[in-house]
């Protein structure tokens, strides 16, 4: 008999979590389930908030939080045989959401399952562009992401098998994907949705490809992954890649009339590409 375990990662998410708790406590499914929510050194009224819901709380010091780290820490002390992944501010779309994400699983048609990642509109027009892309309404395998932490589901077998990187400071998903996927069965289930955004920040976008970056060369040193198939783009190939990006972003803050951002696209965009090659030949 199947149970499942919604670990839940946060950090000052006073805006969100009472929702999210809300929702992921009123799923409707029939198969027994916990939430534990694991804190990484909230300030604000997180805490507080998660304790009027009656939930399990670990808490861990700011200084040792990775996505990798949080996310074992909870699992580890977890009790259910399914695994649910997913973040304070991805607030479950419906009272289904665990349901659709978990079903495949119980039947024998997926080791692990992740769901559609939807935006919330008008809070960060980039993020749009980026989960439209990543995350379609439809099962199509082109161009989107092969798995993610903030929205899915697997067999608590897999993860005894091989834990989350503790060291990266993003892809610790992308990689435990690239690691399994060859014996495991991945599922994309975009009835699974979430509503997932972040408030848009130069820094934070600078920030976040700096990390990505980064996790692109420890791929390499660490695990022989070579994301680049052997060969470092070329300044040619790197224009294409940037002109296509800028494409992408100008059409559809056209398309949803986010005018104010248009001259931003450029410069933004500039930033985020040096930033990832600053990571990238940031690690030894």
């Amino acid at each position: 008999m199947h149970s499942v375990s919604v670990i839940i990662r946060c950090r000052n998410e006073e805006r969100f979590i009472g929702e999210t708790l809300r929702i992921v406590g009123g799923q409707r499914f029939d198969v027994p389930f916990e939430i534990v929510v694991v804190d990484s050194g909230s300030t604000d009224r997180t805490i507080e908030i998660v304790g009027a819901f009656g939930v399990r709380l670990f808490e861990i010091p700011p200084a040792s939080f990775t996505f990798g780290y949080a996310l074992n820490y909870g699992i580890d002390r977890a009790q259910g045989s399914i695994i649910c992944n997913t973040s304070a501010h991805c607030v479950p779309s419906g009272e289904s959401w665990l349901r659709y994400l978990v079903e495949p699983i119980l039947k024998s048609q997926a080791d692990a399952t992740f769901g559609r990642q939807l935006p919330v509109k008008g809070l960060n027009a980039w993020e749009e562009v980026l989960l439209q892309k990543d995350f379609p309404d439809t099962e199509d395998l082109k161009g989107r992401l092969p798995f993610s932490n903030a929205n899915c589901a697997f067999l608590r077998s897999m993860w005894a098998e091989m834990k989350f990187d503790e060291e990266l400071q993003s892809w610790e998903d992308y990689l435990w994907y690239l690691r399994q996927k060859d014996r495991y069965r991945f599922l994309y289930r975009p009835e699974a949705a979430v509503f997932h955004s972040h408030p848009f920040s130069v820094k934070g976008m600078v920030e976040r490809a700096y990390r990505d970056g980064m996790a692109c060369r420890v791929f390499e040193r660490k695990y022989g992954i070579d994301l680049m198939q052997g060969s470092r783009p070329t300044a040619k190939a790197k224009m294409g890649v940037f002109l296509r990006d800028l494409g992408r972003y100008t059409g559809l803050f056209r398309q949803r009339g986010y005018w104010r951002h248009m001259l931003l696209i450029p410069y933004a965009r500039f930033l985020a590409y040096r930033a990832y090659w600053k990571g990238y030949r940031a690690v030894a």
